[in-house]
């Protein structure tokens, strides 16, 4: 009996404890507000999350406008010079060809940009290859001399045959069309200032190389030609008819020359957004030859070209 009694009271302790550990959950609990508030989201940790994710995406869509504008168009003031590389005579009295300086000149210059690494350094500095496909100049020559430009009696012997001497002293324009490659390289300096908008001003550099051809229109002038015989009623011996002939022939002809070489050039600009200003230099050596072989002969003149442009750009 007093075995069954203490085995009886041994089985209620465990049935009580085993009770105790089932309803532990809902015990009250002891909360260190001082220890565990970090592990609490509240609102505004969410609005300042929220306000980081907003303010992330409006500077990357932001410095991508300010990189975007890859294409240029350019619109430029020209200064050209025509050097000549040999002595090129004129066929007055023993003159030679001097040196011609455009008296005004335009060009557009239309090209894009290519980056050489996909995100700009720092958001400061860009490195580009650039691509000119459309470079087309108009520049204007002055006459020459005092008035005596050429002399259509003159000939010029070339491979055993006559020709006459281009009239280079005449008034000239130079139609030029080109396309030139080279490394460019973009500074935006204020990117890491408050103000938005200095973020978009920024500093290019650029060297290029490409080829030019150059159409040389000599203008027709009368009065510029020092062959006395001008009228057909002046034509009195048969030297007289042969200067006439020669005259008429070279009056009225065309006077063109194409030349054709290799060009080198550099410049800067600073721009804002979409337009800028800028400078450029061009240089480099053309050869030119008449279009009309059978009157000037298929002699070539190698000429030093330089260009001074001013320009305003566009970028796109």
């Amino acid at each position: 009996m007093k075995k069954k009694l203490i085995f009886s009271i041994t089985c209620l302790i465990a049935i009580s404890a085993y009770g105790q550990d089932v309803n532990e959950p809902n015990l009250p609990m002891t909360f260190n507000w001082q220890e565990d508030t970090t592990e609490v989201t509240t609102i505004n940790d969410i609005i300042r999350m929220q306000q980081d994710v907003t303010n992330k995406k409006y500077a990357e869509s932001h410095y991508r406008d300010v990189w975007s504008r890859k294409g240029y168009f350019n619109i430029s003031y020209n200064s050209t010079t025509l050097t000549p590389d040999q002595s090129i005579p004129t066929g007055v009295g023993g003159g030679v060809v001097p040196e011609f300086k455009s008296d005004w000149g335009v060009s557009l210059q239309l090209g894009r940009s290519y980056a050489l690494h996909k995100a700009p350094i720092a958001n400061m500095l860009q490195f580009n290859f650039d691509f000119s496909y459309i470079d087309l100049n108009v520049n204007h020559f002055k006459q020459e001399g005092d008035g005596n430009l050429y002399d259509s009696r003159s000939i010029l012997n070339y491979d055993g045959k006559e020709y006459y001497y281009t009239p280079w002293n005449l008034e000239k324009y130079d139609l030029n069309y080109g396309m030139s490659v080279g490394p460019s390289i973009s500074i935006a300096p204020f990117t890491s200032t408050n103000v938005s908008a200095l973020h978009h001003i920024k500093l290019n550099a650029f060297f290029h190389v490409g080829y030019h051809v150059s159409l040389l229109y000599m203008t027709n002038d009368e009065e510029a030609d020092i062959n006395p015989t001008k009228k057909r009623e002046d034509v009195q011996t048969e030297t007289q008819a042969l200067e006439y002939e020669r005259y008429e022939k070279m009056s009225k002809g065309l006077k063109f020359d194409l030349g054709h070489g290799l060009i080198t050039s550099f410049g800067f600009s600073i721009t804002w957004k979409f337009i800028g200003l800028g400078y450029e230099r061009r240089s480099g050596s053309l050869k030119y030859q008449s279009l009309s072989t059978d009157d000037y002969s298929k002699q070539k003149y190698e000429f030093k070209s330089s260009t001074n442009r001013v320009f305003i750009q566009f970028r796109m």
